[in-house]
């Protein structure tokens, strides 16, 4: 038995830093929760999860297509905002609170990523809060 190789990871780092940096994107709402929009690190981008919360009226938006599309805007917005963009999501994390509302969904991921869709976590849960009924979070090259 010889020694274990060790792979080298230093291509996924922030320059072999190891660094979090910490992405505020101020044309996208802030959280009402004490968290990040988004982290960047390893190579990546981290953006939690976006409600669909209006830009203007910061209020929810009604509705599951109205949501989903309103959602993906605002993590498209911290990714940009972080140096990447749409074509880098490589996984996307829904909750929805029925799941009779994934066609809806569907039809948005089509239109938003088209020929190129990431993979992506599909999940019902009883509920998102403010009465959302779709909730988005990506993670994306850096």
């Amino acid at each position: 038995m010889g020694a274990a190789r060790v792979p080298d990871y230093s291509q996924y780092s922030n320059g072999g830093t190891g660094v979090k940096e910490i992405i505020t994107d101020k044309k996208a709402l802030p959280s009402t929760s004490p968290v990040a929009q988004a982290t960047k690190g390893g190579g990546f981008v981290f953006v939690g999860g976006q409600m669909p919360r209006d830009f203007a009226t910061g209020k929810i938006v009604e509705g599951a297509e109205v949501q989903a599309r309103l959602s993906l805007e605002h993590c498209i917005s911290i990714l940009r905002e972080a140096g990447s963009g749409p074509e880098k999501v490589m996984l996307a994390i829904v909750y929805m609170t029925d799941l009779s509302h994934k066609p809806a969904v569907n039809k948005v991921f089509a239109e938003v990523f088209g020929s190129s869709p990431p993979a992506r976590n599909l999940v019902e849960v009883s509920a998102i809060g403010e009465d959302a009924i779709v909730e988005v979070g990506v993670i994306a090259l850096a």
